[in-house]
């Protein structure tokens, strides 16, 4: 079944929706899980590794058995591990005396970091769907998901400025029955008509260790290899400054830079959006631009308060390193979605999901290592002073892996 314009677009806007819901649902619960356990960055860690692992996997199988089902079952997990903590914070999990602290803990947490890991990577699916109704070009496609998970992020930090957790959690229940309604209802998949018979289930496996051979074997492919880890290594820096502006991570609190930073790679975004930049092109502006901030703001850090003059015009600016920020953030809404958008330019649609899965797994390694390095300056006096440096190092050896990017995937653009 052909899909006209009109029933594209329809498709397009739900499956951003979903991808902006999905993030705040996600946000709010992760945000939330110290009020269940003291332990909470560790379960968060579990999260990103159940992520890491299972966000392939899925995508792949909706790239062989339809978006919409898939799409669904991982919307439905991620609102029943929201129910989970509504029912642990309400019977008070925390404070009630269980004869095994590993019982207390598997009891309460573990089944939200399940039903969000395993089964609730809904935003790569919906991210490969936006891609399959090619009313977007790829980049694009990449771009607008991106900025949709950013002002998730944002609206979960709002929501947990202005209202209780309860009411929160009610909110953002609410809005996930809402989209999983217009999915049921209003999305059309062409494949969802197709009956599937029992000996296409028992392929599921075969799916999925076929998705995992497909992202290996796309990882040591020349120019693979450097796509991921100059991702991986960009994404780090990216969390590394955007992570040090959170006044706490038990609250929803955060400094006006980590704002400015999701407005700034959605303004990135926009701009080599509307301009049409080549991938390339897309990619060198984007490391330039973001090399130049990060090495202004490196400065500002370590020359901030050593001299009166400069002190005392900058005491109480939060605006002039966010400033710096901004353009960092800018900088990555060039060079992200052209890095992928090149990428894709040999790939058949029925891979795109893997592909999705890929970004999305190396973004949740990313998350978790710029975690690990922040617990490193907290543990070692040798990396606490040079964790400045650290950083900018991270970000200039990833400028060189997206070099050879460029070089290794030149010829796609000359024949797409």
């Amino acid at each position: 079944m052909m899909l006209d314009i009109q029933i594209k677009k329809k498709n397009s806007a739900i499956l951003i929706l979903n991808i902006f819901l999905i993030q705040l649902f996600t946000s709010v619960i992760l945000y939330y899980l110290h009020l269940i356990s003291n332990y909470f960055l560790i379960w968060s860690v579990v999260y990103y590794v159940l992520t890491f692992f299972c966000a392939i996997a899925q995508s792949g199988i909706s790239d062989s058995f339809g978006r919409k089902k898939n799409l669904f079952t991982a919307s439905l997990s991620v609102l029943l591990a929201g129910l989970y903590l509504g029912i642990m914070f309400f019977i008070d999990i925390k404070n009630i005396q269980f004869h095994s602290f590993l019982l207390k803990e598997f009891l309460g947490v573990f089944p939200i970091c399940f039903f969000l890991g395993i089964s609730g990577n809904a935003i790569p699916i919906a991210r490969a769907g936006i891609a399959d109704l090619k009313i977007h070009d790829f980049r694009t496609a990449m771009g607008w998901s991106t900025i949709a998970i950013g002002f998730g992020w944002i609206a979960a930090v709002l929501l947990g400025l202005i209202l209780s957790f309860w009411k929160v959690l009610f909110t953002i229940i609410f809005l996930q029955l809402l989209i999983l309604y217009i999915i049921k209802k209003k999305f059309i998949d062409s494949k969802d008509n197709i009956r599937k018979t029992s000996k296409d289930f028992k392929k599921i496996f075969n799916v999925i260790s076929n998705s995992y051979k497909w992202f290996g074997s796309m990882f040591l492919t020349a120019g693979g290899s450097a796509a991921i880890l100059a991702y991986l290594l960009s994404e780090t820096t990216f969390y590394q400054i955007f992570s040090s502006n959170e006044i706490e991570l038990q609250s929803l609190s955060i400094k006006i830079a980590g704002v400015l930073m999701a407005v700034g790679y959605a303004l990135g975004v926009l701009i080599q959006w509307i301009m049409s930049f080549s991938d390339k092109k897309g990619i060198k502006y984007g490391i330039i631009i973001s090399l130049i901030s990060l090495f202004i703001l490196f400065a500002f850090n370590n020359l901030y308060g050593k001299f009166d003059f400069f002190y005392f015009s900058l005491k109480n600016s939060i605006t002039l390193k966010g400033f710096f920020e901004f353009f960092f953030a800018f900088g990555n809404g060039f060079f992200v979605p052209s890095l992928f958008s090149l990428m894709s330019k040999k790939l058949k649609v029925n891979h795109f999901g893997k592909l999705f899965g890929a970004i999305d797994s190396t973004d949740t390694l990313a998350l978790g290592f710029s975690f690990f390095t922040f617990y490193l300056k907290n543990k070692l006096i040798l990396f606490k002073n040079y964790n400045n440096f650290f950083s900018v190092f991270l970000f200039i050896i990833s400028c060189i892996f997206y070099i050879i990017v460029i070089k290794k995937f030149s010829s796609y653009e000359k024949k797409s």
